[in-house]
């Protein structure tokens, strides 16, 4: 079983939500946790980025069991150089995300909606 990271972006091209679904393809014992890991730990490393960045008030951030997802609130009402904070970690976050997945592309799928 793989994890699925999904992402949307609303009109202006900016990442409005992030969801990271499952345990990443850990088969056996002893065998897919360093993915899992790595995945848990750049995802818990951008959404505690994003809080100081951008403030609680503007993400929405869920964690239940194997199961991670942010969404933004009211971009608009960001300063501007806030809005930049966000795009700069979110946009890191998905370069890291995608070199993960060329890596281990067995262990973590990638959805895209625009």
């Amino acid at each position: 079983m793989a994890s699925l990271v999904s992402v949307r972006y609303n009109s202006e091209g900016i990442i409005e939500y992030i969801s990271v679904d499952g345990h990443a393809g850990i088969k056996k014992i002893g065998e897919g946790y360093e993915v899992c890991i790595a995945l848990s730990s750049i995802t818990q490393a951008m959404q505690r980025a994003l809080i100081s960045k951008v403030g609680k008030k503007h993400l929405i951030c869920k964690i239940e069991n194997a199961n991670l997802s942010l969404r933004l609130k009211d971009f608009d009402k960001l300063e501007e150089g806030k809005k930049q904070e966000y795009k700069i970690v979110s946009e890191g976050y998905l370069i890291g995300i995608k070199e993960l997945i060329k890596e281990y592309p067995d262990y973590i799928k990638y959805k895209e909606e625009r």
